[in-house]
């Protein structure tokens, strides 16, 4: 008697692939929504200039501002090597350089940072640290290779800043210093702080907002120039660290403004 041995199922009829799940293409799949803050959270400038007066208390004030505009810095250097990288971990190797930079030079690892997008010239990048006046050209040379961007030798194109004393060959990069050190930088850091609303909302009405201390006169404030009041538009990333503001660490430390450990 012949035994005949059959291996085929009714499953193997059927279409396994019509009836699972697909895994779909991350070329086609729709990534999550972006997070996108149009303003500093209430209570950031009040900070920046708790920093900004204890880095002068300790005689080392915030004195200097760098100001970095990304799209005109990679238009003329494509093999730029921040080009490639999202705009926070840029900032992430530029402050990380320039942190060691400073230690190494006699100066502290002070410092507050923003990001900004308040104008034609899209997204730009401020901090605000210390350092020797004596030495400025000195600095103004670590920028240029810093960034990849020569300095400019004839700045009478350009209109020059207060307090500017170098700026990139296509002005991609400028340094300002604080002209008026009895100021111990604080409106330097008033001035980083100004994308804070000067307004918010208290019980479905308008109301200027108190925990802003630097505001122009139409928000309670005694600044007529209202410069730091200005929008500083969209950026792509919460308000968190690393996306949109942050002051030093070791600043922060000393001005007291580190969250406290639970014991």
């Amino acid at each position: 008697m012949q035994l005949t041995l059959s291996f085929e199922t009714t499953d193997l009829r059927k279409n396994i692939l019509a009836e699972s799940r697909t895994t779909l293409s991350p070329y086609v799949h729709k990534s999550a929504p972006r997070m996108v803050t149009a303003d500093l959270p209430f209570g950031t400038q009040a900070c920046f200039l708790a920093a900004a007066e204890t880095a002068s208390s300790l005689g080392t004030p915030l004195n200097v501002l760098l100001t970095i505009r990304w799209r005109s810095l990679f238009s003329d250097n494509d093999v730029n090597p921040l080009r490639p990288y999202p705009t926070p971990q840029r900032i992430d190797r530029l402050v990380e350089h320039l942190r060691k930079w400073l230690v190494r030079n006699g100066a502290p690892p002070f410092y507050i940072w923003v990001r900004e997008n308040a104008d034609s010239v899209g997204e730009h990048w401020h901090v605000a640290f210390h350092f020797p006046k004596s030495r400025q050209k000195h600095l103004a040379h670590y920028i240029a290779k810093l960034t990849g961007e020569a300095i400019h030798r004839s700045r009478q194109q350009f209109a020059i800043t207060e307090g500017e004393f170098a700026r990139g060959e296509l002005g991609s990069w400028h340094l300002t210093r604080d002209t008026r050190p009895e100021r111990g930088g604080y409106y330097l850091a008033a001035y980083l702080g100004k994308g804070e609303p000067s307004q918010r909302f208290f019980r479905g009405k308008l109301v200027d907002n108190e925990k802003k201390p630097v505001r122009g006169m139409s928000y309670g404030g005694t600044y007529k120039d209202g410069k730091y009041d200005i929008t500083q538009g969209s950026i792509d990333g919460t308000a968190r660290r690393r996306d949109r503001f942050f002051i030093a660490n070791d600043l922060k430390r000393v001005a007291g403004l580190s969250p406290k450990k639970k014991t």
